[in-house]
């Protein structure tokens, strides 16, 4: 992340920074809400920035908030170069050790542009794992290892993803964390509205 806990001052000289609020709810498997492990940001130039997750992928980014059952909410912050950036997706985990170690990935191509030497806020993403209704839909995961996508319900299940403007909530709970923002003017550029892969080349 671009921001520490307790952050006061903000260094601007040599980058942007580009704040984002996920929540990220298992409704398919309500008793195994999964993590947000990490969003892909690319530089326009590069058409996907798609890595895979390595075997050990490590611990995924710090819950803000949680309810049990329900979800598990995130501050995001990056530092990013100044142009056309593609925030291309993420990546979500559910882990018990030595147990189940699962993942899927929810493709976003959502595209914003960043100001040189600013604090953009991008918006806040709600992204629900659910159950798939038809075959056509993009699958959360992969089937395999079998036992480990199944439990926890990225093999059958697919992400819905909604792009929403919450500056004045989502603002005081950065603020709380780093008040250095405080000091610094946030330009609010809400990403477009999210589409579904499998809709997004229909005529």
């Amino acid at each position: 992340m671009a921001l520490t806990k307790g952050q006061t001052d903000i260094d601007l000289s040599n980058k942007s920074i580009a704040l984002l609020t996920v929540k990220i709810s298992n409704q398919y498997k309500p008793k195994r809400q999964v993590n947000l492990h990490s969003v892909l940001i690319c530089p326009q130039s590069e058409t996907n920035c798609r890595r895979d997750l390595p075997a050990y992928p490590g611990s995924p980014y710090k819950i803000y908030k949680k309810e049990k059952n329900n979800f598990n909410e995130y501050l995001l912050s990056f530092a990013l170069e100044s142009g056309t950036h593609n925030i291309d997706g993420f990546y979500a985990t559910y882990n018990i050790p030595a147990i189940i170690s699962a993942s899927g990935y929810g493709e976003l191509k959502l595209e914003t542009e960043i100001k040189p030497n600013t604090v953009s806020y991008l918006g806040h993403l709600d992204i629900t794992l659910r159950e798939k209704k038809a075959d056509t839909e993009i699958s959360a995961g992969s089937a395999i290892p079998h036992m480990d996508q199944s439990m926890s319900g990225f093999a059958s299940g697919t992400f819905d993803i909604v792009v929403e403007d919450k500056f004045d909530e989502d603002m005081k709970s950065f603020i709380s964390e780093y008040p250095g923002l405080q000091q610094v003017k946030v330009e609010k550029i809400i990403l477009p509205e999210w589409i579904r892969p499998e809709n997004r080349n229909k005529p």
